[in-house]
């Protein structure tokens, strides 16, 4: 049974937990159930995570949860959760955290927003971030896996659980003693030895590998096979579409299967994540500027369309280079506020550069083959003007349709 009475009427929830005035259950782990709850005192929304009853007896179990209360209040760093309370309220332990608002790393990825790689590796750094900050306390998280990890609404990450955390330096783990998760674990962790920051930089990498290609790196429906995998095998080589080069050798080198080959810490891991990103933040800008600058040629070629319908007395043309003109600021906002020479570009997904260039290419091509249409009409009509073919007629029209194409048109 759990501490206290049903809150609201909901069965099973209680209506207090210690101090905190429970709102709604909101999860339930492999240890214990969370809740949303009101800390009245200091006027602030947290969660509360309860252990379930039927572990209350296991040593082990109870161990773990001290120990991810303990070791996470001792890692402030905003990409790992904040842990403000630990209590027990009759018999029943608990831990008090920031209650988070946004969506675990699986759901998140299926937002549009998470698509590009640029959002998958902001996600990478922070992750690097955070586990940096638990590694410079020695403490090894050992679970890394996208459960654990939480996107915020706000983009900014969270590390959850480290009930499987160990202090480097403390025994209260069996060695031998076979913790994590497969699909992510390290090959040592795997083969039962002693871990270090070595192993989280693998079971990052791992999920980091899960964020591109949308499968773990050595999933199994059988174990045994699972954990060959994690120690012997590589892992499926990423695509060029999955990954650019740089970031699959990154990648590459974490995942290597003797510690002494990856980076030795979180921080080198992230400054060559970091490395990679600037270098397609580079690829990015000079794509969006091409792509800026057909935008520009478009624009240019629709309004010398509109002026030679306007010459020409067509309505008709200078009307639909109008819509046009409005379609295009439309479906190009960002292009449509910069369009002015010399105004720079404001950052831009390289993904999102290249389809808009590929888009605006093609529109430039139909632009200047409609423009092209438009002149040689007009050139037919000026041909056809009754005394053309007498020396002697008057020459003011097609002199002046002359001086016209001239004018719009250089060279004609």
């Amino acid at each position: 049974m759990m501490p206290g009475q049903p809150a609201g009427g909901q069965s099973g929830v209680p209506a207090y937990i210690g101090r905190y005035r429970v709102l709604e259950r909101i999860g339930k782990g492999a240890m214990g159930q969370v809740y949303a709850a009101d800390d009245e005192s200091l006027g602030r929304r947290v969660a509360i995570k309860v252990m379930m009853g039927d572990l209350e007896d296991e040593p082990e179990m109870q161990g773990r949860f001290f120990r991810e209360a303990k070791i996470t209040g001792q890692l402030a760093h905003r990409n790992i959760v904040t842990v403000f309370d630990l209590g027990e309220d009759q018999g029943h332990p608990f831990i008090v955290m920031e209650l988070l608002n946004g969506q675990p790393l699986a759901e998140y990825l299926r937002r549009p927003e998470a698509s590009s790689i640029d959002a998958k590796l902001d996600v990478m750094l922070q992750v690097c971030e955070g586990l940096q900050v638990a590694h410079a306390k020695d403490v090894i998280h050992r679970d890394v896996k996208p459960s654990n990890l939480f996107v915020q609404r706000d983009g900014s990450v969270k590390i959850l659980d480290f009930g499987v955390a160990r202090l480097t330096s403390s025994n209260l783990t069996k060695s031998g003693f076979l913790v994590g998760t497969p699909e992510y674990m390290s090959p040592e962790q795997a083969q039962g030895r002693a871990v270090d920051a070595r192993s989280d930089v693998f079971s990052a990498a791992a999920v980091f590998y899960y964020m591109l290609a949308g499968r773990a790196p050595f999933a199994s429906p059988d174990l045994p096979k699972m954990l060959y995998a994690v120690i012997h095998e590589d892992p499926p080589p990423l695509t060029d579409q999955q990954a650019p080069e740089a970031l699959r050798r990154v990648l590459t080198r974490a995942l290597a299967k003797a510690p002494a080959e990856r980076f030795q810490q979180c921080v080198e891991f992230h400054g060559e994540l970091a490395r990679v990103q600037r270098s397609l933040a580079g690829t990015a800008h000079r794509v969006a500027q091409a792509a800026l600058e057909r935008y520009r040629q478009v624009v240019a070629v629709i309004e010398e369309r509109r002026a030679l319908g306007r010459t020409l007395g067509r309505d008709d043309v200078d009307r639909s280079g109008g819509e046009a003109l409005a379609r295009l600021e439309a479906r190009f906002p960002l292009f449509a506020r910069q369009a002015a020479p010399g105004t720079l570009m404001s950052p831009m997904d390289q993904e999102v550069a290249s389809a808009a260039l590929t888009a605006l290419q093609s529109r430039h091509n139909a632009e200047l083959g409609a423009l092209a249409a438009l002149r040689a009409e007009a050139a037919d009509g000026f041909a056809q003007e009754p005394g053309d073919a007498d020396a002697g007629a008057p020459r003011s029209l097609k002199d002046r349709a002359a001086a016209i194409l001239r004018r719009i048109v250089p060279g004609e």
